[in-house]
């Protein structure tokens, strides 16, 4: 007997691991956060089975279809076996909830695999993720941290996290740290907008809390919009201004994006290269030699005094602060914001 599972009841189990089981292109455009695509069909075997349906029949297609999936077959069953190892409840979706999905998860029964198939698919997600949004509102609000870059609001967020408070982090969902560093420190495949929309759904269901911390960003970062609703609501939320010496944001820049990084001096000079409009050949060539010297703090001073700062100088006059913070060690204002959470 196939065991099914709907959205919402999805989103409330802590351990599970989803497999996708559309073609890659459906894949790519959108899929579950932290899915496994292993797909029944290719793209251009999709589309072949999809001709035949609608030009000779149900049953043809079927045959064609099984064609296709039946050299596929063994690896998928490899492959959750060896997912099973991990404990976690395996869901098995494909677009609409059809007989992609349910094929699967019938054999993997048939087999004495437990999993689970998805009610709806992909669509219904879709369709959940979009409805949770027109209602956000009714359900969160938001303390939103400021502050010039380097002063430390992403690693801010993480220590509340480590004390249990719960937060929102946009970049790391986006993969990209909506800065002309970009993309440096994220390697994973590139986030589309479908995907970003249901990894904060995800988040913000598991949240123990109805109000959210998070760091202050434009709507776009990367190749992501945060959605309008969600956005309105973080201009409506609770603000924290944080302040940290100049000294202090370089060393955090410099580790960040240099130190910890395999190749951080060539991703540094990319990144760079992108400012080269708005700061001209010379500079651009001084930074890169400044760089390949190993003047790095140098180079990210005259970034954030002569670039960063006066470019972010005039967002942070469109917001009434509700708390600011002034801190020489990071510790301190992370015991300040959670004391100003627990009000």
């Amino acid at each position: 007997m196939i065991r099914t599972i709907n959205v919402s009841d999805v989103f409330n189990k802590d351990e599970k691991i989803f497999i996708d089981v559309r073609s890659p292109y459906e894949f790519n455009e959108g899929t579950i956060p932290n899915a496994i695509n292993m797909p029944l069909f290719n793209d251009e075997e999709r589309i072949e089975v999809g001709k035949i349906y609608k030009s000779q029949g149900v049953n043809d297609a079927i045959i064609k279809g099984l064609e296709f999936t039946a050299i596929k077959l063994p690896p998928l069953y490899k492959k959750v076996i060896e997912l099973c190892e991990a404990k976690k409840d395996i869901i098995i979706f494909c677009s609409r909830g059809g007989l992609r999905s349910s094929s699967v998860t019938n054999l993997l029964d048939t087999l004495g695999v437990t999993v689970f198939q998805l009610e709806g698919g992909y669509r219904a997600l879709r369709k959940f993720t979009l409805d949770y949004f027109r209602n956000i509102d009714h359900y969160h609000q938001f303390i939103v941290l400021h502050g010039y870059t380097g002063v430390g609001k992403t690693e801010i967020l993480k220590e509340l996290a480590a004390r249990n408070i719960p937060i929102l982090n946009f970049e790391q969902m986006a993969q990209n740290t909506g800065s002309v560093f970009g993309s440096i420190g994220y390697f994973e495949r590139t986030i589309n907008q479908k995907t970003f929309e249901a990894s904060i759904i995800d988040a913000l269901i598991k949240a123990s809390n109805k109000t959210i911390v998070v760091e202050s960003e434009s709507r776009r970062i990367g190749n992501v919009v945060i959605p309008k609703e969600l956005y309105r609501l973080l201009n409506a939320g609770k603000h924290v201004y944080i302040e940290t010496s100049v000294e202090n944001r370089i060393k955090r820049l410099v580790n960040d994006y240099v130190i910890k990084l395999p190749n951080g001096d060539e991703y540094l000079k990319e990144c760079i290269a992108h400012l080269r409009k708005r700061m001209g050949d010379k500079n651009i060539a001084r930074y890169v030699e400044l760089i390949q010297n190993k003047q790095h703090e140098k180079v990210i001073k005259e970034l954030i005094l002569n670039y960063y700062d006066p470019l972010y100088k005039s967002s942070f006059k469109k917001y009434n602060y509700d708390l600011f913070i002034n801190y020489d060690r990071i510790d301190k204002a992370v015991d300040k914001i959670e004391d100003y959470y627990g009000r």
